[in-house]
């Protein structure tokens, strides 16, 4: 006996959960591991733009989002309480065990040599729609994770996409101020030129080196910009080896086919993830107020069949007994009245989505026709107009019939026009963006 008991605790204290001590090893190793980037991706292109970044390609906007959906931390974290809302179903279908249970036994008849006592079994007895209900509630709470996860997939192709063309924009809008930094060096050699003629004075000279500076100035701050926007980009694809990004001014001309208003509503109705796991949550809440309700009843909690074991025993030693909940001292009122609330606060809290949703689509459709009429303009009046004036100017200068300086100027002003343009597509392109992530879901090209 005394054996049997050794063993049994031992089994018991082996199968005993011990925590490991805090390893700063450990946050090293994963660490390492986030460094080392994913080792395999859940589908093709997500695997060849991971190929591609350790092999030090470049990476295109496709490619980088499909690399940020199996790399993004932040993303696996939310999809894994996905994951675990929906593991939560199989709980709420899951029944209570039946107990094994011994009463009625005597230590005085044991040492008698007339051991007796009764042995049941006693099986719980679930309330009628109260499973039902409980593993609706799981799946709606399963289907609002996974409407959040999607929610977080969208934001992250926003942000993917729109630091890819802040990217184009800014190298291109770099080149443009480098060509007009050219310019400016030229302009105050022309003027250096002409102090020594005793043409121009020192101020002249000591002007156009501040202009030249200036654009040098730009150019710094531009770099430093550019910087910034691809450590975004790098840190929303997730850790791993350091990338290269293949963003051109494809980047900025990239649009889509903008339909009416009301197709756009019906697809943002359809396709955005928040409206979709408001009205989940609302579904969840109900279901809570089913159960809640389902208590106040009367219901026999749990049946159970005897057996008397005893020097006397027969094969007709059974019995039964049941337990029968009575609401006398608790009508669960409390539970009802917070469960209801509850319902309440989910149904503003859908009402709320709708609104924001609205607000976002309203307001990206004005952005977009604005930055529309901005590209337009500036592509229908302002450049060709430049551009003319550049070739008269070039014409004028070859005839010898132009004065350098002017030339030199209007060549700068062509190269401002043409960095209004460039910051004008990334507004639209921008707003563009905005849009689709208003809406839930890209538009058709």
């Amino acid at each position: 006996m005394a054996r049997a008991l050794s063993l049994a605790g031992a089994a018991l204290l082996g199968g005993c959960f011990h925590a490991p001590a805090y390893s700063p090893e450990r946050s090293l190793a994963v660490w390492r591991a986030l460094e080392s980037g994913p080792e395999s991706a859940p589908d093709s292109v997500a695997a060849a733009a991971a190929a591609k970044a350790r092999a030090g390609g470049a990476m295109t906007a496709d490619e980088a989002y499909a690399l940020a959906l199996a790399n993004n931390p932040d993303l696996a974290v939310v999809e894994a309480e996905a994951a675990v809302a929906a593991a939560e179903v199989d709980v709420a279908r899951q029944l209570d065990n039946p107990t094994l249970r011994l009463t009625n036994f005597r230590l005085a008849d044991a040492i008698a040599g007339d051991p007796r006592m009764n042995l049941g079994v006693r099986v719980p007895i679930p309330r009628p729609g109260s499973v039902r209900a409980r593993v609706s509630g799981a799946k709606l709470a399963a289907d609002a994770a996974e409407s959040d996860a999607a929610a977080s997939r969208r934001l992250l192709r926003h942000v993917v996409y729109q630091r890819y063309a802040q990217i184009a924009w800014l190298r291109a809008d770099i080149d443009e101020l480098t060509r007009a930094a050219a310019l400016y060096d030229e302009r105050r050699a022309q003027i250096g030129a002409r102090v020594e003629r005793a043409v121009a004075t020192q101020v002249d000279l000591a002007v156009a080196g501040l202009t030249h500076a200036e654009a040098l100035e730009k150019i710094g701050r531009l770099r430093s910009e550019l910087a910034r926007a691809e450590a975004e980009l790098a840190r929303a694809i997730g850790p791993g080896t350091p990338r290269e990004f293949h963003a051109d001014l494809d980047e900025l001309r990239a649009g889509a086919r903008v339909p009416d208003r009301e197709t756009l509503v019906a697809r943002a109705a359809k396709a955005r993830p928040e409206l979709r796991a408001g009205q989940a949550r609302v579904a969840e809440a109900q279901a809570a107020v089913h159960v809640a309700r389902s208590a106040a009843w009367p219901w026999f909690s749990w049946a159970q069949l005897n057996y008397y074991v005893g020097p006397d025993s027969t094969p007709q030693s059974f019995g039964f007994g049941v337990a029968l909940e009575l609401p006398v001292l608790s009508w669960n009122r409390g539970e009802v009245k917070a469960a209801r609330a509850r319902v309440r606060q989910r149904e503003a809290e859908e009402r709320a989505a709708a609104a924001t949703v609205a607000g976002e689509l309203e307001d990206s459709l004005v952005r977009l026709e604005a930055a529309d009429a901005r590209v337009a303009e500036i592509e229908q009046l302002l450049l060709p107009r430049v551009e003319e004036a550049a070739r008269e100017a070039a014409a004028a200068l070859a005839a010898g019939a132009l004065d350098p300086l002017t030339a030199n100027e209007i060549e700068a002003r062509r190269v401002a026009a043409r960095r209004q343009h460039l910051a004008a597509l990334f507004e639209r392109r921008d707003a563009m963006l905005t849009l689709e992530a208003a809406v839930g879901a890209p538009l058709d090209p």
